[in-house]
């Protein structure tokens, strides 16, 4: 894939961790993510797996390599940039779903538009849309502890999408969920690739889970030991 049609474009990433004994962890990774796919990123723990979605999602910087979002070389942009562009442009769901107690599922939804000054109106109407997909449209004034693990993470999906980011980045989004639960989150995953287009890279640690997505890249010590076309996946 050329790199100007792919909407991630990594190439040669290498991170190694200081210390007096520095850690290598991502020595020289390259792979395109297609606008649309939905990738999973796995490997057995240490292998680089969230080293490697902060890399791509800004919220770490490699060592050395390239890293380009829709065409755009992110990695020159300064910080102010990069913190402007991430709330732009970028999603991230996390396994702790990191949702603000005091607030409902609703105000959870639309603060990342508030951080970016936007006019909380429209932003209010597309926070019930996104609740209402995502299956929480009854759930709307319901405060994080009146809410279930599941519909927890779900309320951090749609919060994610609220800016409309041209990827969505989740790691580890059900290593905290039960099966049934775990189920619906990553339905919702495909859903959303199918639906509405949505680019996602997801690291897990579950091999299930390929099921779900469109390719499986596979990471051991820091270099990727396989990319893994799903041939028969649920879309």
């Amino acid at each position: 894939m050329e790199p100007s049609m792919a909407m991630i474009h990594a190439k040669d990433i290498v991170r190694t961790y200081p210390g007096k004994v520095p850690t290598p962890a991502l020595r020289g990774v390259s792979f395109d993510v297609a606008h649309g796919e939905f990738v999973a990123i796995m490997g057995r723990s240490g292998s680089g797996k969230s080293t490697l979605l902060h890399q791509l999602s800004l919220i770490d910087e490699p060592d050395a390599g390239e890293i380009a979002i829709d065409g755009r070389n992110v990695l020159a942009l300064t910080d102010a940039q990069k913190t402007a562009y991430r709330l732009s442009n970028l999603g991230y769901i996390f396994q702790e779903y990191a949702l603000i107690a005091e607030l409902s599922a609703l105000e959870n939804v639309f603060l990342p538009a508030m951080a970016l000054g936007s006019d909380s109106t429209p932003y209010k109407k597309r926070a019930q849309e996104l609740l209402t997909i995502v299956g929480l449209g009854d759930r709307l004034d319901h405060y994080p502890n009146e809410l279930s693990g599941g519909e927890q993470q779900r309320v951090a999906i749609a919060r994610a999408l609220i800016n409309s980011p041209k990827v969505l980045y989740a790691d580890e989004p059900c290593a905290n969920l039960d099966s049934a639960s775990a189920k619906t989150v990553l339905e919702l995953f495909a859903k959303l690739r199918h639906d509405l287009g949505q680019t996602i890279v997801m690291v897990t640690h579950e091999p299930d889970d390929k099921q779900y997505v469109d390719r499986v890249i596979r990471l051991s010590d820091g270099v990727i030991e396989d990319i893994e076309t799903v041939k028969s996946r649920k879309a």
